[in-house]
């Protein structure tokens, strides 16, 4: 527990060697301890049986020569004896208690009591008490005392020939004080030496070896450590080369292994196997890196329609499609680099010294990704469209060139599907138009640029306007004037649609009300709404709030939706037209024959008009084809109980036509061009019976 929180905050390379330093101070603390101590031991023993031997010798001949009064002999054997340095004191006392011969020759004369006192202050008592026994007990005391001294006492007989006892003597003593103090402090410190030289070569044993090894170890851990850090940062690209059977290498096999399986899982995509978003990105960068000098080409692809396939067949079958369309792609695209990005989008790079021509390329490989796939018994037809960008290598890089793939590829979306967009100049003027047309757009509405026009739609029976239909403008101060095929789409890809189509509404109100101030009160207008405005959980409610808040009575308007778009979420789009026609709303289906859209369906709308789209008009009656699907609509509305409107009308001949069919409405710039709401006024007493 208290090395893994030691690891929190120190690399185990430094952990260990401290370790080992700190062992080897508690190990040399130990061993000299003992050293010394042992050694003290070994000294006190030593110097306790030389004292003694050296009190005895000199207690003998202290006893032979006393009596013979030869102090002078003993005087300089004394001194003798004491010249060694460690040799604190030596005296004799007399009977009396008087020092008579001494090493130090100050002390002759004192006490000797006084003097042992002096000499050994914390053992005074009990070697007093030992010289007091010398009267019953005789021998040589000699002993270690306070660990510092060597104290040595011996008693000495003198004759007494004026005392009558059963002893004709009284007892003295030989004293000795020996210091050990000086002697245990060097043997120490040769001690200390000796074991500081001692540890002093283990420590540099140990650190020679410790280098080797924290080099050859260190080297390895660096290796692994710096490649762990860069598969941290994302680059799964890097490879571990550690030979051997050690545990470093065992490591670095597992983390080659698990870097291996990662690229997998984050490079590759599951279901097809290409490269996905993240690993087309660090191999385009890659290459683009190596090849400075080169053209690069990213071709942006995507299927058209593939969420119809999921719809109608369900996603089990749109990922076998996907499947099959990737391995299509790999044989077409053989060594370039393929990667899937999500969905039905795919993306193809490659690289050239000359800045390649693709469309001959494209155009061949459109052909070849198009067409039938066979998933179980079902034959799906598929078409795509691509969009490419090319561009010199040092002056790119894979956000870039995906960028222009993708506009361009949006553009090609535009435009019908099926096909392959280059970006280029063009493109470039028409996205950056785009992204400031939307920027304007935001602001829109505040800043008055929008406003309303008003085209008349004529009753062929009454030959007079029976209603208008309101058409959205724009005008901006920076950009002028907008046309609608340039800004509607924007609404509806940003879904500013939704807030701009209850402003039109909104607006259309007051016109109406405008009007019935006036007395015009016989005519209805006709308000295009978006799908999106549709799937609004609030759209019913908002348009009666709308309605109610400009006192408007629901028949005063119409609301037209495009077939294309009715049929997109067809049970969403009855419900509420449902709801708005329960209000009094009469409801159009608009640009019909375009749509494709399903009988059992638009039988179940609560439709009062069919708008016959401009195409089928404008070449009747000249087309026969055309002259049959229009008279067909016209037919089939009738049968349904709808009644019909031809936009587009341009010609005399046209308008002669439809008359004949049993058109009942016909709108178009054979009649009026879009115009304000004052000039549609003066269009309203205006008998168009001449115009036949």
């Amino acid at each position: 527990m208290f090395l893994d929180k030691l690891l929190l905050f120190f690399p185990i390379r430094v952990i260990f060697p401290v370790f080992v330093v700190v062992v080897f101070i508690l190990a040399g603390i130990f061993f000299g301890y003992y050293e010394v101590s042992e050694s003290n031991k070994k000294i006190k023993r030593e110097k306790l049986r030389e004292v003694c031997r050296l009190t005895a010798s000199f207690h003998e001949e202290v006893e032979y020569l006393k009596d013979k009064k030869n102090l002078e002999f003993l005087e300089r054997k004394l001194i003798n004896i004491s010249s060694d340095p460690n040799i604190d004191i030596i005296f004799i006392s007399s009977p009396t208690g008087k020092v008579i011969l001494s090493s130090k020759r100050k002390y002759i004369g004192e006490k000797s009591i006084s003097l042992v006192k002096k000499i050994t202050p914390n053992s005074y008592s009990y070697i007093t008490e030992v010289i007091k026994g010398f009267g019953k007990k005789t021998g040589i005391f000699c002993q270690v005392i306070d660990e510092k001294k060597i104290i040595a006492v011996s008693p000495i007989l003198f004759s007494n020939k004026n005392r009558r006892n059963l002893r004709p003597s009284d007892i003295g003593f030989l004293f000795v004080s020996y210091k050990l103090d000086d002697i245990l402090n060097r043997y120490k410190k040769e001690i200390l030496i000796k074991l500081v030289a001692q540890f002093g070569l283990l420590f540099s044993i140990f650190i020679i070896i410790y280098t080797g090894f924290n080099k050859m170890v260190g080297e390895r851990i660096d290796t692994i450590i710096k490649a762990v850090n860069r598969i941290s940062k994302g680059e799964l690209d890097v490879k571990i080369d550690l030979n051997g059977r050690d545990e470093f290498s065992l490591i670095a096999s597992v983390i080659n292994n698990l870097v291996n399986r990662l690229n997998r899982y984050i490079k590759y995509d599951y279901l097809t196997g290409l490269l996905n978003r993240f690993g087309l990105e660090k191999e385009i960068e890659k290459l683009i890196k190596q090849n400075k000098n080169s053209w690069s080409v990213f071709i942006f692809i995507d299927l058209d329609n593939f969420k119809e396939v999921n719809d109608t067949f369900g996603h089990d079958t749109g990922d076998i499609l996907l499947q099959k369309f990737a391995k299509r792609l790999k044989l077409l695209a053989d060594g370039k680099l393929i990667g899937r990005l999500g969905g039905d989008e795919f993306i193809i790079f490659f690289q050239s010294l000359k800045k390649p021509k693709v469309e001959k390329m494209m155009e061949l490989w459109m052909e070849q990704l198009s067409g039938d796939i066979q998933i179980g018994d079902q034959l799906i037809y598929i078409t795509l469209t691509a969009g490419i960008s090319i561009k010199k290598t040092s002056q790119t890089d894979f956000y870039d060139l995906f960028k222009e793939s993708d506009i361009a590829l949006y553009y090609g979306k535009k435009k019908g599907k099926k096909l392959f967009v280059i970006f280029d100049d063009q493109l470039r003027t028409k996205e950056e138009r785009r992204i400031l047309l939307t920027d304007i757009l935001k602001k829109s509405i505040n800043n008055n640029d929008f406003y309303l026009v008003y085209q008349p739609v004529i009753n062929l029976r009454t030959n007079k306007v029976s209603s208008v239909e309101a058409l959205l403008r724009m005008k901006n101060e920076e950009v002028g004037e907008v046309s609608p095929s340039e800004f509607v789409p924007i609404l509806e890809e940003t879904g500013m649609i939704r807030e701009v189509g209850f402003w039109v509404i909104s607006q259309v109100c007051k016109q109406i009300k405008l009007w019935e101030k006036k007395g015009i009160n016989q005519i209805s207008v006709s308000i295009n709404i978006d799908i999106q405005q549709i799937l609004d959980k609030e759209f019913v409610k908002k348009v009666a709030d709308i309605l109610l808040e400009n006192n408007v009575k629901p028949h005063k308007i119409k609301l037209e939706l495009t077939e294309s778009e009715a049929m997109k979420f067809p049970e969403t789009v009855i419900r509420v037209l449902k709801d708005l026609h329960n209000m009094g709303i009469e409801i159009a289906i608009d640009d019909f024959g375009t749509g494709y859209s399903s009988l059992s369906y638009l039988k179940m709308m609560p439709v009062s008009y069919i708008k016959i789209d401009r195409s089928f008009i404008r070449n009747i009656p000249l087309s026969k084809s055309d002259s049959i699907l229009a008279t067909s609509i016209v037919n089939l509305s009738k049968s349904l109980g709808y009644k019909t409107i031809a936009e587009g009308v341009e010609k005399k001949s046209q308008v002669l036509f439809l008359q004949e069919i049993g058109c009942d409405y016909i709108q178009g710039f054979y009649f009026s061009k879009p115009i304000p709401s004052e000039d549609i006024e003066e269009l309203l007493e205006n008998d168009f019976s001449n115009i036949y």
